[in-house]
């Protein structure tokens, strides 16, 4: 057995771990892994393919190569290991994009953690004070971050979208209106495991417009601020952290004003353990606080969000993903 780690190895170990990301961060960056998807390149090769400096490049590879990241099959040259699989940006299962965007020197998501001191003084999302425009702006204006964000996100959304649909009998539901839903990913996947209920397709219109047709899912355009289609039950996933507590609860408001009495609210996300243990949710938390002015949850604090939009807390059924479905239903 090894020994624990003293709390001052502890402290250096973090600093390690940040250095170790802003070279995983560069390798994804320079696309390092899909050069070297056909097999093994020396060094003077691959700074070629990669418009680096050579030497320097070297060095960073041999440092990634002792945590299991590329391997040097001979010297100075090269190669791929299962970890750095991972980067190659057309694998399956790749992690790729959600690398780029948070580690790479010039990721959105990576510029909107230099704001956590803004967010931590001010209560403001630091993204935003530092571009001077939300996220969703910053990718308007920056298309190409714009498509590596949405590319991290369906990545993300691969081994989610399963999850959610077999951890639930959405079938009671005849008709599921999926609130923000993107291209309709997870109530695809929910159709097709039940054949008898009915979709509705609810985002942007610009957005549903990109999304595949489905003889059992109707693309609606729409603002969830304002207007929400009727449905049996209301799936929003990745939706409410995206917002503080008072927009949330207008959203719910919406959909509990559209909605028919004893109608279904699903809310999946992330919940927030009230003890100490470590919890990704807790870092996506502080994502959300710099990156939009949004949050995690906890249980007790969807209960409170549910009970003042009109809603019933019911239960929180775990899936096989980070995410769990907050389930509640509309009060008359």
């Amino acid at each position: 057995m090894s020994e624990q780690a003293s709390p001052q190895d502890q402290i250096l170990g973090i600093v390690n771990n940040y250095w170790q990301g802003c070279a995983v961060g560069a390798a994804a960056e320079l696309e390092i892994a899909d050069h070297l998807a056909d097999g093994p390149l020396d060094i003077a090769a691959l700074a070629e393919r990669t418009k680096t400096h050579a030497s320097s490049l070297y060095r960073m590879l041999r440092a990634l190569e002792s945590t299991g990241i590329f391997t040097q099959v001979s010297s100075g040259a090269f190669a791929n290991t299962p970890a750095s699989e991972c980067l190659r940006r057309r694998a399956p299962n790749s992690s790729w994009a959600w690398l780029r965007v948070t580690l790479s020197s010039n990721g959105m998501v990576n510029n909107g953690w230099r704001g956590l001191m803004v967010s931590l003084k001010e209560g403001k999302p630091g993204f935003e004070e530092l571009n001077g425009c939300t996220g969703w702006e910053y990718m308007q204006a920056n298309p190409e971050q714009g498509a590596v964000f949405n590319e991290a996100m369906r990545d993300l959304a691969a081994a989610i979208t399963p999850a959610v649909t077999g951890s639930y009998d959405w079938g009671r539901f005849p008709v599921i209106a999926d609130l923000g839903g993107g291209v309709g990913s997870q109530l695809i996947d929910i159709l097709d495991a039940h054949p008898d209920c009915r979709g509705v397709l609810f985002d942007q219109p610009q957005v549903i417009t990109q999304a595949p047709e489905h003889r059992r899912m109707e693309p609606l355009g729409g603002d969830f601020f304002s207007n929400i289609p009727q449905a049996d039950a209301y799936l929003l996933r990745w939706i409410l952290h995206d917002w503080d507590d008072a927009q949330a609860r207008a959203i719910l408001k919406n959909v509990h004003a559209a909605a028919k009495p004893g109608a279904a609210l699903m809310i999946v996300e992330s919940v927030i353990p009230e003890s100490a243990e470590f919890d990704m949710g807790k870092w996506m938390d502080l994502n959300m606080m710099v990156m939009a002015g949004g949050r995690e949850r906890t249980a007790n604090e969807f209960r409170v969000l549910f009970d003042q939009a009109g809603f019933d807390f019911e239960e929180i059924v775990e899936t096989p993903s980070p995410l769990s479905i907050v389930v509640g239903k509309a009060r008359d």
